[in-house]
């Protein structure tokens, strides 16, 4: 038996050698027909593996032509297992012939064509692939200008296909009621798919939540994305219903929506009773929960998507897990808009929590009422050093005078009415600083009152300087 096994490797060598050899060749024709540095990028890959199984040619400006060179190089291929060729403005024609590779291909298992442009003509040919498909895992299609007529035919292909697991529709920004029903009533007979992402397209709330509803009896989604999908508080109330009666979902994106009050309450309360749930938009729960984080940066970076957009129910539960944290050093939550409800969160937080030093939250629409619930955490909290919330970090031990300072200087920072409301809470039990400079600042009426009111009980400080605010 050993011997006829080693006799059948000494039969299968040459073949698989010749097989790897004519890939690597239509991989070279590739590379010759796109040539510039998409070409070098796959010739210099090629000298570095024997076997080409992945590739990454994104944000190279391949076009139609360079997309037919790469599904050309697919056709028969045995060994890619992954390719990504987002941002190559590849449009539908370049998507056509992608998909025709598809479909005699027997090992391609992820694919990303985001930012494309591939439209509904191109996502109706990648889901005609899709139905004689019979290996392809993960497909990414983001910001295509995908509508209800691409969406309803890949919605077709999910209803045939029985190996797909991911499909990521986000950020297409077309895809409607229509669509969305579509999905839905496909979900209703597929039992594979277990990660779908629909935000930021024109769902309705209704729409978003007819997904919600088949998901809640099929059980299968570990992942589900809804952002920006119009949910208000009756369609927040009903997403909770599904994260409570869900036992495999792991990460659920609800953020850029219309969630506050007690329905963002109720939304949080069933995310923090999930014994599944791993993420919460960006907020990593599994990571707080097992005190693996002394670090967290949930700063939204710029307008796009790839932000991290913490709203009232994820900072409702973040302050929920920061309360208990006792290696949480860091909070970064800048340019979010977690308001007043996510301020005063986070503020009965700082009441208990017992290790953050740094915190910023500034540009997060924080108002007088935030702002009052932060001042009165910081009565009780002696930990905290620092804290942003208009833009400069303010030394909390020297307005606290644990770290004494005779003269304080914070002319020309910025600052507003919310750090104002801080500094005087501050400000009124230091007993050793006597000179404090605000001057040229945003402090407004309200800030200013603030200050007034805590130098009722500050017999210490002699200059203050709250000049052009």
């Amino acid at each position: 038996l050993k011997r006829c096994s080693s006799r059948f490797k000494d039969l299968a060598a040459p073949l698989v050698a010749n097989a790897v050899s004519v890939t690597n060749e239509k991989w070279r024709d590739a590379a010759a027909k796109i040539g510039g540095r998409v070409g070098a990028k796959i010739t210099g890959a090629l000298e570095r593996n024997e076997v080409l199984k992945t590739l990454d040619i994104g944000y190279s400006n391949i076009g139609s032509k360079g997309a037919a060179a790469i599904a050309e190089a697919l056709r028969g291929n045995a060994v890619m297992t992954e390719l990504d060729v987002s941002w190559n403005s590849i449009g539908p024609a370049g998507a056509a012939a992608l998909a025709d590779a598809l479909r005699g291909n027997g090992v391609l298992t992820d694919l990303n064509l985001c930012y494309n442009e591939i439209r509904d003509e191109g996502a109706a040919a990648i889901a005609e692939a899709l139905r004689g498909n019979g290996v392809l895992t993960n497909l990414v299609l983001m910001s295509n200008n995908i509508g209800d007529e691409g969406a309803a035919a890949l919605a077709s292909a999910l209803r045939v296909n029985g190996v797909l697991t991911n499909l990521n529709l986000g950020q297409n920004y077309n895809i409607g009621d229509e669509g969305a029903k579509a999905l839905a009533s496909a979900l209703r007979v597929n039992g594979v798919l277990t990660s779908l992402d629909v935000g930021f397209n024109d769902l309705t709330e209704e729409a978003a939540l007819g997904i919600v509803r088949v998901e809640r009896q099929r059980n299968k989604l570990t992942s589900l994305a809804l952002e920006n999908c119009g949910i208000g508080p009756t369609g927040a109330a009903e997403v909770a219903e599904y994260v409570s009666g869900s036992g495999v979902l792991k990460n659920l994106d609800v953020r850029r929506n219309e969630i506050s009050g007690d329905a963002a309450q109720q939304l949080a309360t069933a995310v923090l009773a999930s014994p599944s749930l791993e993420l919460f938009g960006s907020v990593p729960l599994k990571d707080l929960r097992e005190n693996t984080l002394d670090k967290l940066d949930l700063r939204q970076k710029g307008l796009s998507r790839c932000g991290k957009s913490v709203g009232v129910p994820e900072a409702l539960v973040l302050a929920k897990l920061v309360e208990g944290s006792v290696v949480l050093a860091t909070l970064n939550l800048r340019f979010n808009t977690i308001g007043d409800e996510g301020a005063a969160a986070i503020g009965k937080a700082l009441e208990v929590n017992a290790v953050m030093i740094t915190l910023d939250i500034s540009d997060n629409d924080i108002g007088d009422e935030g702002a009052k619930a932060l001042a009165s955490a910081l009565r009780v909290n002696a930990v905290l050093a620092k804290l942003n919330l208009d833009g400069h970090e303010l030394d909390l031990p020297k307005l606290r005078g644990t770290d004494p300072v005779a003269s304080l200087d914070l002319s020309c920072k910025r600052l507003g009415p919310a750090s104002a409301i801080v500094i005087a809470s501050l400000i009124a039990g230091n007993a050793v600083m006597t000179t404090l400079n605000l001057g040229v600042n945003y402090i407004r009426a309200e800030g200013a009152a603030a200050i007034s009111e805590a130098l009722r009980g500050n017999e210490v400080l002699t200059e203050l300087d709250l000049s052009y605010n």
